[in-house]
């Protein structure tokens, strides 16, 4: 069995974390799935996915170093086209990747004490985001 949910997400962009744990745990008690994988996809290029604890020091610690190594002040090619500037959220998305696949046994998420599934959105101006739940399995 599958069940699919696609969710909108208000976003401020710049580095903005929203966290879908709860949405996807809604949508496997909702679907009866027992058994199988449950997967989050970001339907967007300037952002990803990531499993992590969602504490202050954490993030403000991703952002940070996310900076250092991809800052947004840079002349990135993507800005030639004069239609967007967001050179530097397309490179920091390519680093998380657009999903995460998650295990499940006995009708839970089996994810770790600290572990929280957040939508990374790096994108340099407010907008709706969507982003796809999925649940496959028995």
């Amino acid at each position: 069995m599958v069940q699919t949910q696609t969710i909108t997400l208000d976003s401020d962009g710049g580095f903005a974390t929203i966290n879908v744990t709860d949405p996807l745990r809604e949508l496997l008690a909702a679907s009866g799935i027992r058994a199988g994988l449950a997967t989050v996809y970001y339907q967007h290029t300037t952002g990803g996915v990531l499993v992590t604890e969602q504490e202050a020091g954490v993030l403000a610690d991703l952002e940070d170093v996310l900076q250092e190594l991809i800052p947004v002040e840079r002349d990135y090619r993507h800005h030639l086209r004069a239609v967007d500037f967001n050179g530097h959220a397309h490179i920091r998305a390519a680093l998380f990747g657009p999903s995460v696949t998650i295990p499940v046994a006995d009708g839970q998420l089996l994810l770790g004490r600290y572990q929280e599934i957040l939508v990374l959105d790096m994108q340099t101006e407010r907008a709706p985001r969507s982003v796809v739940l999925q649940i496959l399995g028995e």
